[in-house]
């Protein structure tokens, strides 16, 4: 029994490790203000390279901002364990932009803080850990 342990928890760890871009982790810690108002109702994921998918539990909506290319866009293929965590279908997601401003905004992304705009022309900003 404790091998099976053993062996289940070291391909646990080497999966994360070889899929780390395409694991979004919730960050219960994490804040998310629209237009200056903290939204309760926001679930954050972050993965690795801090790339950010934040959740709006009232509508299911999600929107995902990713270092590479920095603009807002909805994931084509996402996979969530409610409430834990997100997978995406590659290491650069394909995300469809969001109507409107934000689809043609970047966002604004450091270590701290990441801050778009939605499709309702809002300022989202997101303060990570």
């Amino acid at each position: 029994m404790r091998r099976i342990l053993i062996v289940g928890t070291l391909l646990l760890v080497i999966f994360v490790a070889v899929f780390r871009q395409r694991i979004f982790v919730r960050d219960p810690l994490g804040k998310v203000e629209r237009n200056g108002v903290a939204q309760d109702g926001a679930r954050l994921f972050i993965n690795y390279s801090n790339d950010v998918l934040v959740e709006d539990s009232t509508q299911h909506q999600f929107v995902l901002v990713q270092g590479w290319n920095a603009l807002p866009g909805v994931p084509q293929h996402l996979f969530c364990l409610t409430g834990m965590v997100c997978w995406t279908d590659a290491d650069k997601a394909a995300v469809l932009p969001v109507d409107g401003v934000g689809g043609k905004t970047p966002a604004v992304m450091n270590a701290k803080e990441v801050t778009f705009v939605d499709e309702a022309g809002a300022r989202v900003r997101v303060a990570l850990r």
